[in-house]
């Protein structure tokens, strides 16, 4: 039987990885989703000490929702968690007070007032406003803010719970945006791509609006797609339900290469079982996309389930899979249907062979020595030349195919990602760390408090040598830092 442990509270998860920035959502810049991040450094700095961190001076610099601080001027939010020694913000990735705004969510006060981030929380629905700006919801009417919903409190409102909020994260007696690495159904949202559905539906006039259910069509998994927040695997295309962050939320982990059957896609060769990789159920899944949509999902196989995608698995992290026993490469109860690397039950048709470089591939699982399998030029998923982790500038669908120090920059419902290196926070001397397991968090790559400099950490699923090479505690299982399988 294999469990995911989570006794130094190392997390499987694939998160935000961003610095703060008043022209980003906690989806990454551009409304691109960027897998990975952690608990930062053994220091503010990132190093082995407290480290120094300089004042905020602006938005693009200061570290966010989680990210390790010293004081609060660390963060955008300008509030230290003592106990965690975390920042603590409505938003993944916000502007401190005062910083110039055009949304509120652009804001770590969730108030954007004459394009100014208001210096205290917005004000709660139901409670008196003068104007739509000040308000969590972004509508005053009659006086009152209105919410946007009826169904759960969006971000910045007040709660008594975790229950309360659509986020199901209730912090410090205010919903958060942070429980994931993309905006929750019903949750704030201003661009489409801040939402985990890629949809944001916005009234007539207004600059905020709520997250919608993911596209819908031929599929049995119809809510499940990547970040989703869930109780059980059987929640999860992937199959996969597992905590995220330091929050503890269990959200639908996302899977490497291939996108599996109901998550998203743009085009058809982000499904597994796309046409022309040879693969076992090649050409049985497609993109459905309803009308002039840019984003659609993976629909149900219209035969057996090709490679890479999910399939009917018993005793491991998440007790069952669900999914249906009818892999392409071996029906029924042939041993097929195995645990890829990340812990997710999936289609393996290709018994004691490999695929070699430049050959196509649904997973790293497919390549010959594990290289990374990634996309070429034209967007098809094929083994990498080397075993080599992917260096900054190449092709990743997830940060375990790029080198230590990078991260995968992706935008929603894509596998055609771009390993990146993202900006130092302030008073760094070098570029920044980013660590595995929460979101968007990064240490700096300054100076320790004892005069030593501080390494870069390996995000979750990137190689290591030792568990000291990897971030937040994550163990080095087998050459890669992943939780320990048992």
């Amino acid at each position: 039987m294999r469990k995911y442990t989570t006794t130094f509270q190392v997390f499987l998860t694939l998160a935000l990885a961003t610095a703060c920035g008043s022209s980003s959502s906690n989806i990454g810049g551009n409304g691109a989703r960027v897998d990975g991040g952690g608990s930062g450094g053994a220091g503010a700095g990132g190093g082995t000490g407290t480290g120094a961190v300089g004042p905020v001076v602006s938005p693009s610099t200061c570290h966010k929702f989680g990210d390790v601080c010293a004081s609060g001027s660390d963060c955008c939010s300008q509030i230290c968690d003592a106990k965690t020694n975390t920042c603590a913000t409505s938003v993944g990735a916000c502007a401190a007070a005062g910083a110039p705004c055009g949304t509120s969510t652009e804001c770590c006060s969730l108030a954007c007032v004459n394009g100014t981030c208001g210096s205290g929380a917005c004000i709660s629905d139901g409670n008196a406003c003068t104007s739509g700006a000040s308000c969590c919801s972004g509508t005053c009417t009659g006086g009152k803010c209105v919410a946007l919903n009826t169904t759960c409190k969006t971000a910045g409102n007040t709660c008594a719970a975790d229950g309360d909020c659509c986020s199901k994260l209730c912090y410090s007696g205010h919903c958060q945006l942070g429980s994931s690495f993309c905006v929750q159904q019903g949750d704030l949202c201003s661009r489409p791509t801040d939402c985990c559905s890629g949809i944001c539906d916005i009234a007539s006039g207004k600059t905020v609006g709520t997250c919608a259910a993911p596209p819908s069509g031929a599929t049995y998994c119809q809510d499940g797609v990547d970040g989703t927040v869930c109780t059980g695997c059987g929640d999860c295309c992937s199959r996969l339900c597992a905590p995220y962050g330091p929050t503890g939320v269990k959200i639908c982990q996302p899977a490497s290469g291939c996108h599996v059957d109901g998550d998203l896609c743009r085009d058809n060769k982000d499904c597994c079982g796309a046409a022309g990789t040879g693969l076992p159920g090649d050409g049985n899944v497609t993109c459905e996309k309803s009308g002039s949509s840019k984003i659609g999902i993976c629909r149900n196989p219209q035969s057996c389930n090709p490679q890479g995608d999910v399939c009917h698995y018993q005793n491991y992290a998440c007790s069952i899979s669900s999914a249906r026993n009818d892999c392409c490469g071996g029906v029924g109860n042939s041993g097929v249907c195995q645990l890829d690397a990340l812990g997710v039950p999936r289609c393996n048709g290709l018994g004691n062979t490999c695929r070699k470089s430049g050959e196509t591939c649904a997973s790293t699982d497919d390549c010959c020595d594990k290289a990374p399998c990634v996309p070429d030029a034209s967007g098809t998923l094929k083994c990498a030349a080397s075993s080599a982790c992917v260096p900054s500038g190449g092709s990743c669908t997830i940060n375990g195919d790029c080198c230590v120090g990078s991260s995968c920059v992706v935008a929603t419902g894509s596998t055609n990602g771009t390993c990146s290196v993202p900006p130092a926070p302030p008073g760094s001397g070098g570029s920044a760390p980013v660590d595995a397991g929460s979101g968007g968090k990064t240490g700096s790559g300054g100076t320790s408090a004892t005069g030593g400099t501080s390494s870069i950490c390996a995000l979750y699923g990137q190689k290591c040598t030792t568990s000291a090479d990897c971030c937040s505690g994550v163990p080095c299982d087998q050459g890669i830092c992943q939780i320990l399988l048992q």
